[in-house]
């Protein structure tokens, strides 16, 4: 992240606390069991996100913000350095995403029943 804040000053440990609830979340509810993944969740999840990220392209074109470092890269150092230049970075990090997105659902995948299972 570029945070503007060191650390352990309230800005930085908020954003690494806020980022992190929302994955602990998520982990919990899916490896909890709590909501189990559906069919086809994993194409739903990449579509939402990538709808959210155009529209927050558009705001980032109106108000001159870079949520998500969609119109530039961090000033300091970054993953997304070694995903080429902007705006070729952005497809790399999508990829990138995409990958991720999979590797979380593999273990998660909702499973055909067996014909056993479905004689039962």
């Amino acid at each position: 992240p570029d945070l503007w804040s060191p650390w352990p000053s309230y800005p930085a440990v908020y954003f690494f606390l806020a980022h992190g609830g929302v994955v602990t979340a998520s982990a919990v509810l899916v490896f909890g069991r709590i909501q189990p993944l559906r069919r086809g969740a994993l194409w739903r999840s990449y579509a939402l996100l990538t709808a959210y990220t155009m529209v927050l392209g558009a705001f980032n074109g109106v108000v001159g913000a870079n949520y998500m470092y969609l119109c530039r890269k961090p000033r300091n150092p970054s993953l997304l350095d070694w995903l080429g230049p902007w705006p070729i970075y952005l497809a790399g990090g999508a990829g990138v995403g995409f990958v991720l997105f999979w590797l979380l659902w593999l273990p998660l995948r909702p499973r055909a029943p067996t014909s056993r299972q479905a004689g039962s």
